[in-house]
């Protein structure tokens, strides 16, 4: 249930609990935040100093190691999953998501050394939940962001290949992000479609958009970190 202030969820049968979360903190979410203006991307991002960077979802593309690299650099995590935009004053913010990080077994034991010890995302899934705080990985950002860039995010199967950054037009950032955003077709569905262009339009005029490849391997992140920190002074 949807109500102007709260989600409610009732939940039928027990044996689905364990996909409360997924779906309550996903796409539920997502369609509420949006009915009240905020597109929801489906994006990791990361604190560099006072500003945010994002890396938008596509399968296999890292993002979740992109963000861990760039904690265990000094950052803060903002969200893992689902990032909230909200335009303020001119600015574009990125809202804060919830403490926590869903590794696969090889991301696990490379950031935190061991991953038996976690919990499963779901029964059939690899994935393990990683709580980020006091008492996980990394630390973990309460407040909203001024966003300096997103990034599109390409994992190269060549080990050997060099991080490059390339340019994105308005015009194709715009699709991009239409692409990476939580249940398109029902916000499309709904009427929501027409004022989140409009707020996409505004926002790549401002917040430059990048496609980021990348070679395979965890000992070639904190050159991907470099690359992006080299990257901002620039924006």
């Amino acid at each position: 249930y949807l109500r102007p202030g709260r989600i409610d969820c009732h939940l039928l049968a027990p044996r689905y609990s364990s996909l409360v979360e997924i779906r309550l903190l996903g796409p539920v979410l997502a369609y509420w935040l949006e009915s009240r203006g905020i597109p929801a991307l489906h994006a990791s991002a990361v604190t560099i100093g006072k500003q945010a960077v994002a890396f938008l979802s596509t399968h296999g593309a890292g993002k979740t190691g992109l963000a861990a690299a760039f904690m265990r650099a000094g950052g803060e995590l903002l969200t893992d999953d689902l990032l909230p935009v909200e335009e303020q004053d001119g600015a574009f913010l990125g809202r804060p998501g919830y403490p926590q990080m869903r590794m696969w077994p090889d991301e696990a034991a490379h950031f935190l050394e061991a991953f038996e010890h976690l919990p499963l995302v779901l029964p059939e899934l690899a994935k393990r939940r990683v709580p980020v705080g006091p008492d996980g990985f990394g630390v973990f950002c309460t407040d909203s962001r001024p966003l300096t860039c997103l990034y599109l995010p390409e994992r190269l199967a060549n080990r050997d290949a060099p991080v490059e950054l390339r340019e994105v037009s308005p015009r194709d950032a715009v699709i991009e992000l239409i692409r990476h955003s939580f249940s398109p077709h029902l916000v499309e569905a709904v009427g929501l479609q027409p004022a989140r262009l409009d707020l996409f339009a505004r926002l790549v005029r401002q917040v430059p958009v990048r496609r980021l490849l990348y070679p395979s391997g965890f000992e070639r992140l904190p050159e991907v970190v470099e690359a992006v920190r080299r990257d901002l002074p620039k924006i």
